[in-house]
């Protein structure tokens, strides 16, 4: 066998073991999220009528789920804890800095939904916990969220901690060593709405539209 094509096989079966461990870690994910979704909701062309449902790429967790406290530290370098955040609508994901795709774009649709909110945006906290403690320290976390929005808020944390409270969220990551200074992070994307009283509320996946984020917060605030 020649050695082109011998590397053909080996780029082949690659792909597919990557394949293979995308969609077993879906699996995986899908379970834990799935407890929590009871009810997915059919997509609908209106996503601003409350009995319009919930278009396509979220999800209703039905009924309300209330989520145990956690404590991080903060982009500030403070302590915070879920609790803090109490009598305002949260919506957060987890990530990390050094995300080459997800975690920027998720961010930037952040942006439109806080802008598609206007003065309801202040009812609401804007949070990206890292699940890269090692390098997303407070500084680098503040650092990063002030290329979006300054009031957005960066929690990070040991990695025990992380793999604890990131239970109730279905949260999956795992680092793709390259050296022991670049390394890629393979994680679970979604983002998940919080309400004033700490109830897990609805999931959105990955690429929902910012405004049909937005209609689904400002129908949690009212």
């Amino acid at each position: 066998m020649s050695r082109r094509l011998a590397g053909l096989y080996r780029s082949a079966a690659s792909r597919y073991a990557i394949i293979g461990m995308a969609v077993i870690i879906l699996f995986g994910v899908g379970v834990v999220i799935g407890t929590l979704v009871n009810r997915v909701v059919a997509p609908s062309s209106d996503a601003t009528s409350p009995d319009a449902g919930l278009p396509s790429g979220g999800a209703v967790v039905n009924p309300p789920h209330l989520l145990q406290d956690f404590t991080l530290t903060s982009h500030n370098g403070d302590p915070m804890r879920l609790s803090d955040l109490h009598g305002r609508a949260v919506l957060m994901f987890f990530g990390y800095t050094h995300c080459p795709d997800v975690c920027p774009t998720t961010l930037a649709d952040y942006t439109r939904v806080k802008q598609a909110l206007g003065s309801a945006a202040d009812e609401v906290a804007f949070v990206f916990i890292s699940v890269d403690g090692k390098r997303d320290t407070p500084d680098v976390l503040a650092a990063y969220l002030s290329r979006f929005d300054s009031s957005f808020i960066g929690l990070t944390g040991d990695e025990a901690t992380l793999r604890q409270m990131g239970q109730e969220y279905g949260l999956f990551f795992e680092n793709e060593t390259v050296d022991d200074q670049n390394y890629f992070v393979q994680h679970t994307s979604p983002s998940f709405l919080v309400d004033r009283a700490g109830y897990l509320r609805r999931v959105y996946f990955y690429g929902a539209r910012p405004d049909v984020i937005a209609a689904g917060i400002q129908q949690i605030l009212e």
